[in-house]
């Protein structure tokens, strides 16, 4: 009751509603989570953030987005043939190609990206060993006891990768705002036929991106490192005259 008088008012021009600021709140504290407690997250929980990111919105309402849940031994077997994979220095062959050039703005930012995450680590960039254990703990999906993967069907063009792109969004959010954390990652992807395989699905699906999710391990190093936002003045040009 006290939210829909809130938002009965905010239309009538007399407050705003707790809920905007609340949005805004879980926009600017959300943060990719890179450690995780090994408390369940309940298949209800799960459903609830999935459907709240169902709200966004796609061209012509074509809604492409799909996810493949995967938790359980399912999980363990496919972090185990992951691992294998990636410790093992296997080419990478993602659906979605990585980039390999950046430009000079957008790599530099990258770049400051890695070194400020591994000095919040601790790790030494000379430290070789470490930064590879970094790394492969990308395929453990950072040991979360759930990894969504998302993606839209093959045959469509690439504009349906902006709406992936507005429903991960919206997920993350969702997640934030249940008290979970999340992470999208690439590298998984590096091996999306052995997620094929071990999932049982055809290559009709492109996968793009997998989503660790569980609860923060706050005490984790890996958790009190923040990335860095650009100015509004580097992305934003007004015109008004």
């Amino acid at each position: 009751t006290k939210g829909w008088h809130a938002n009965i008012m905010y239309f009538f021009g007399h407050t705003q509603p707790e809920s905007f600021m609340d949005f805004f709140q879980c926009l600017t504290e959300r943060a990719s989570c890179r450690a995780f407690l090994p408390q369940e997250v309940s298949r209800n929980v799960l459903e609830k953030i999935i459907t709240s990111a169902n709200q966004s919105p796609s061209y012509m309402n074509s809604q492409p987005w799909e996810v493949l849940a995967v938790g359980g031994k399912t999980r363990e077997r496919l972090v185990h043939k992951l691992l294998e994979k990636a410790a093992n220095q296997a080419e990478p062959e993602p659906d979605l190609p990585f980039p390999v050039q950046w430009p000079e703005t957008t790599g530099r930012r990258a770049t400051d990206h890695r070194m400020r995450r591994w000095r919040a680590l601790g790790i030494d960039s000379e430290d070789q060993s470490r930064i590879r254990d970094q790394f492969l703990a990308n395929f453990r999906f950072y040991d979360a006891p759930w990894v969504l993967f998302v993606g839209v069907e093959r045959t469509l063009t690439s504009w349906p990768i902006f709406d992936l792109g507005s429903f991960v969004h919206a997920l993350l959010l969702s997640a934030h705002a249940e008290g979970l954390g999340a992470c999208p990652q690439a590298a998984p992807l590096s091996y999306p036929d052995v997620i094929r395989t071990e999932l049982g699905i055809s290559d009709r699906l492109l996968l793009v991106l997998a989503i660790p999710l569980g609860y923060p391990d706050w005490e984790a190093p890996a958790n009190s490192y923040r990335s860095s936002r650009k100015e509004l003045s580097e992305y934003v040009r007004f015109f008004e005259d």
